[in-house]
């Protein structure tokens, strides 16, 4: 079975799309099958490793036909009550690499996820199974194409999306800026899964004996956090993102892994930052102009033999970081 991680902070602007695509490969580099779900309605993921005439297309045939290849056409049937959810056909990108396309209609169903939500106290099983219909298409889809590890493109929410996301996933990491408001953003973090995580739980009692229905597993784990976007200056950090850098960490143990740590269990104060990703100045653009990985730059047309250092240096920040997962995850490497 395939092991799940969501990069998850409800604060924009944190790198979680771009951090995304460059772990997919530095995993696939690894022997690691994965495939990336852009579980994200703005489709940032879809749009960086996809031509426009593709997403165009294939967005065209998610409105009308449910036999599209989206994330959204593998719920449509059984969200409009016509048949079963079903796994889509991946695109391969290469190098072990696998996407399933995301969907703007995917912010209608938040609507729908919504009411599921609080119909699930009422143990009503429809309500129930639809909040796991993308967790049963995605999971079906993994299977299907033998798919080791999921990583989870999502939007900037503590909406309903995400909710059904993150009960479904194995594993989360959380990515954050050096600045006040991703330090601000992490009581909401770190509060808002707590919440998710005991009231699925109280479902998951009310439910007890009921047959017949698909629970999310509802159990994320914190894997730990990424810092990113700081300067370098002479090999060394700026004495301002310095200073963010100390105050992330005890904030992450006070707003996150305290509150979701098991009552009775010790909170745990060891090494919850798994890595830290600078800006690499130009190349973030150019990645995304060419819809390429960063590490996957170096000799591509027209990208400057100049910025083949930075390329290398950031390609191996991904690698260590991948690695760091795979520890953390227990996942086997090839």
């Amino acid at each position: 079975m395939a092991t799940s991680i969501a990069l998850f902070n409800h604060k924009g602007g944190v790198g979680k799309t771009t951090i995304t695509v460059n772990l997919a490969r530095a995993f696939g580099q690894l022997g690691i099958k994965t495939m990336v779900v852009d579980a994200d309605p703005q489709c940032n993921a879809t749009a960086f490793y996809l031509p426009e005439s593709e997403v165009d297309k294939l967005l065209g045939d998610s409105v009308d036909q449910e036999e599209g290849g989206t994330l959204w056409s593998g719920i449509a049937k059984y969200v409009r009550s016509r048949g079963e959810v079903r796994s889509v056909t991946p695109y391969e990108i290469g190098g072990n690499v696998f996407l399933v396309p995301g969907d703007v209609l995917l912010g209608m169903f938040e609507d729908r996820l919504s009411a599921a939500w609080r119909l699930s106290f009422s143990k009503d099983p429809a309500a129930i199974d639809l909040m796991s219909a993308i967790f049963r298409s995605v999971s079906m889809t993994a299977r299907s194409f033998k798919i080791d590890l999921i990583l989870y493109d999502v939007g900037p929410s503590v909406g309903s999306l995400n909710r059904s996301i993150l009960l479904g996933c194995d594993h989360f990491v959380v990515p954050v800026a050096c600045d006040l408001f991703s330090l601000r953003a992490l009581n909401t973090v770190g509060q808002t899964l707590r919440t998710w995580i005991d009231e699925w739980d109280t479902v998951r009692t009310l439910t007890a004996g009921v047959d017949d229905i698909t629970l999310l597993p509802g159990r994320p784990a914190f894997l730990g956090y990424l810092t990113q976007h700081f300067n370098i200056y002479r090999g060394r950090s700026t004495t301002a993102f310095q200073e963010w850098e100390r105050k992330i960490a005890p904030r992450m143990i006070r707003d996150v892994v305290t509150p979701l740590h098991l009552p009775g269990e010790p909170v745990s104060t060891g090494k919850h930052k798994i890595g830290e990703i600078p800006s690499f100045h130009g190349l973030a653009p150019i990645s995304q102009g060419l819809g390429l990985p960063i590490g996957a730059l170096r000799g591509a047309e027209g990208v400057n033999p100049g910025y083949n250092q930075k390329i290398e240096e950031a390609d191996g920040i991904f690698h260590s970081i991948a690695r760091e997962l795979v520890k953390r995850t227990g996942l086997d490497i090839v």
